[in-house]
């Protein structure tokens, strides 16, 4: 008998028997049925579980420099929203693929970590933090190419069935990419216009079942409370006081005061802000802290001053995807993603027609 749980011992072979020949049978008459080597159904063989999936084909896309891949990991009527609008069709994907390319032709997508959830039947659902290292180098959304070296993150939630993405929520950081090239978030949304954005946040909802995780059920009250009752002391309650936030537009900061001063810069700037989890999903592996990934949208009117200026009585509707960690109850680390310039390009222009 050989101890699979052992330290060490190769993964995968979690059998029962220990048998190496037993796992290659295994394999076979999972190859049968359509699943790939861990059992997941219409996968490409070589991917050995979800997370490996999602970091293979997005560097097999970028860092391969294989835009043309997106036609296989993507389906052909998939739809990717982002809060400056949505993308249709995987050859939408490519096309926006090009252009990122030609801007930033040394990007690098870093794969953080991927927290996800779900399995064949339902689908499956990842959410995928990047952290991407690139040089200005070619013009393009952010303007004429300056050279300046850049890095920013991004988070991505897919909906994955047999080897396709058919649906995905993507926010980049486009004010901390705006900053690094010397741009205000401001300047580069009054250039760009209006965002094309106009369905209701109701289309930001989907993904996997409903999470029952506590931990993760707290920090989603939490950021209810904050937003839609401003009851602040909800961050003492639910944050370690030396939790490290990673913030939007590429900024830092430490602890309770830290996330305070956050909810104070969007809840001043949105008095009326109507906050909603739209997605939750939460990760205990073994070794690691609970790892939270949670998707949410807010519709407000810019009716105050905060981090967004003067107010403009405009209305604004846009969503953000957060990771964070838990440890002993209390986030410990947080990534918190919005693009700020598809939040003043709403502010600062009227609304485009349907």
């Amino acid at each position: 008998f050989i101890n699979s749980e052992a330290p060490g011992f190769p993964k995968g072979y979690t059998d029962g028997t220990g048998s190496r020949l037993r796992r290659a049978e295994d394999r076979r008459a999972s190859v049968m049925e359509g699943r790939n080597g861990n059992g997941m159904r219409g996968f490409d063989p070589d991917f050995e579980d979800l997370p490996d999936y999602i970091l293979k084909i997005t560097a097999r896309i970028w860092e391969g420099r294989r835009p043309d891949l997106i036609r296989r990991y993507y389906a052909p009527d998939c739809v990717v929203r982002t809060p400056a609008g949505d993308m249709r069709g995987a050859e939408a994907v490519v096309a926006s693929t090009l252009e990122t390319m030609h801007e930033f032709p040394d990007r690098r997508l870093l794969g953080e970590d991927v927290v996800w959830a779900g399995g064949d039947d339902a689908g499956y659902y990842s959410s995928h933090r990047i952290l991407s290292t690139m040089h200005h180098d070619g013009d393009g959304l952010f303007g004429p190419a300056t050279g300046k070296p850049v890095r920013a993150r991004t988070i991505a939630d897919c909906v994955v069935r047999e080897n396709r993405i058919h649906m995905e929520w993507m926010v980049r950081d486009r004010a901390a990419a705006a900053r690094r090239i010397g741009l205000r978030p401001r300047d580069l949304a009054t250039r760009l216009g209006p965002c094309p954005q106009t369905s209701e946040p109701g289309q930001w909802r989907g993904g996997a079942d409903e999470c029952a995780d506590e931990c993760a059920a707290a920090y989603a009250d939490c950021w209810r409370e904050a937003w839609n009752e401003k009851r602040l002391s909800a961050v003492a309650e639910t944050y370690h006081e030396a939790a490290a936030l990673a913030l939007p537009g590429g900024e830092s900061a430490v602890g309770h005061a830290g996330m305070d001063r956050f909810f104070l810069g969007y809840l001043a700037a949105f008095p009326n802000a109507e906050f909603a989890v739209d997605h939750l999903i939460a990760r205990r592996d073994a070794d690691r802290p609970v790892r939270i990934a949670m998707r949410w949208s807010v519709a407000a009117t810019h009716g105050g001053r905060g981090a967004f200026g003067e107010p403009t009585e405009k209305t604004a509707r846009f969503f953000g995807i957060n990771h964070a960690h838990a440890v002993g109850g209390r986030i410990v680390a947080e990534w918190v993603l919005i693009d700020e310039v598809a939040v003043w390009q709403q502010i600062l222009h009227d609304a485009p027609e349907a």
